[in-house]
């Protein structure tokens, strides 16, 4: 197939080079096609207002795309390795199905900016959706707290048990944590909610007179994102700034699941999960296994692993579009797909976790309050150095 840049008659692009520079960017714009075709009508339109198209071509358009649209829920629509992307395979398809008028739906624009809007509508809603599930998870924190919370359990420093705590405080501690992560998803949501369609190839145009209000009301962004060299350099890095701010989210969850696979050994015993939560052994009968518990572990390091990509593909780019950014895509798809994955099942972990309370209270042993006796001898008078040492020969 012949790339939309290429002179009529040229050559072919070396098909090695051809490979190699697209990757998986037509594999990942099916998942992200109804963003791209959301973008592509609004731009559409606002071609129609500043009288670029007529009406009936804007007809015939958003006829074209929503028949795209129908395709692509039906798992009909494809796109060719050829065509490299889902811009060139929507424009395409307008081309040859409507004529003419599929090649004016470029007009003003520069598949930078394309993918940067398809990105960003995505973005916008893949993040609320990551917001909805930590409120679900924060709610089923709470229900447990107020179900067990109560029981008593030690407090560990250096892994050896130190103080005496509770459940309620022990899950409480992610329950405040991710609370707290849930003000810097609000926050980047704010700074992401701006539109950069029009800002064509990093430099915007003056031609035209491309209406970025319309497309950015047209979209559902709350402000236009003005300087085009920004929209093009916040390629990369707000996908950066989105998969650090959910890392938070992780980080708790990892934690929770380290804290889980200690309490739930024969060892502690504290907790446990219902027999569908666990997995057996293909040698040993007796075995139940907690690899929900592990997987989740282990996909702390991998979503780390996304994030770290595009953070160093993305760092040192010089001013200006780069192709480099394209492969910021696929760890962030990745990244954004394992987030939802894991915090939807955090989620289900929490809810069906059962608290073995004689256990958790019987490991409230006599020394977890030593503390607490030096206190009292230094209300009494002493002096905390003395207290500190006299309660300490009680145990030793």
């Amino acid at each position: 197939m012949q790339k939309i840049w290429d002179k009529k008659g040229g050559g072919k692009t070396n098909q090695a080079v051809e490979n190699y520079t697209v990757g998986v960017d037509y594999l990942l714009d099916l998942e992200l096609l109804p963003y791209d075709i959301q973008g592509t009508m609004a731009h559409a339109k606002m071609l129609h207002k500043i009288k670029i198209l007529n009406a009936k071509e804007l007809e015939t358009l958003l006829t074209g795309l929503n028949k795209i649209l129908e395709l692509w829920k039906a798992g009909k629509f494809t796109i060719d390795k050829s065509q490299e992307d889902g811009h060139t395979a929507i424009e395409a398809y307008l081309t040859e199905n409507y004529g003419e008028v599929g090649k004016k739906v470029h007009t003003g624009r520069s598949r930078n900016d394309q993918v940067i809007t398809m990105t960003r509508l995505f973005s916008k809603e893949r993040l609320a959706q990551v917001q909805k599930e930590v409120e679900s998870l924060i709610k089923a924190l709470a229900v447990q707290i107020k179900k067990v919370g109560k029981i008593k359990m030690p407090g560990y420093t250096h892994m050896q048990r130190a103080m005496p705590s509770t459940v309620g405080m022990w899950l409480g501690s992610y329950h405040d944590s991710l609370e707290d992560a849930l003000i810097l998803i609000e926050a980047t949501m704010k700074i992401i909610d701006q539109n950069p369609l029009g800002s064509a190839a990093g430099y915007g145009e003056n031609t035209l007179g491309l209406d970025r209000k319309f497309t950015a009301k047209e979209m559902g962004f709350a402000r236009v994102q003005e300087n085009p060299m920004y929209c093009t350099m916040s390629r990369g890095k707000f996908e950066n700034i989105i998969l650090q701010v959910i890392s938070n989210v992780m980080f708790d969850i990892g934690k929770v699941s380290s804290d889980l696979l200690l309490f739930t050994t024969k060892e502690f015993n504290f907790f446990t999960l219902p027999d569908s939560f666990r997995t057996g052994s293909s040698i040993m009968p007796q075995k139940k296994n907690y690899d929900v518990l592990e997987l989740i572990r282990g996909n702390m390091g991998v979503f780390s692993g996304y994030q770290h990509q595009i953070e160093n593909i993305a760092r040192n780019l010089p001013a200006g579009y780069n192709r480099d950014s394209q492969l910021t895509k696929e760890p962030y798809v990745k990244g954004i797909r394992l987030a939802l994955e894991t915090i939807q099942v955090a989620t289900l972990v929490i809810e069906n976790l059962e608290a073995k309370k004689e256990n958790l209270e019987n490991a409230c042993t006599p020394e977890l309050y030593a503390t607490d006796e030096a206190l009292k001898l230094v209300k009494g008078g002493k002096s905390f150095r003395d207290a500190y040492q006299e309660i300490k020969q009680k145990y030793a």
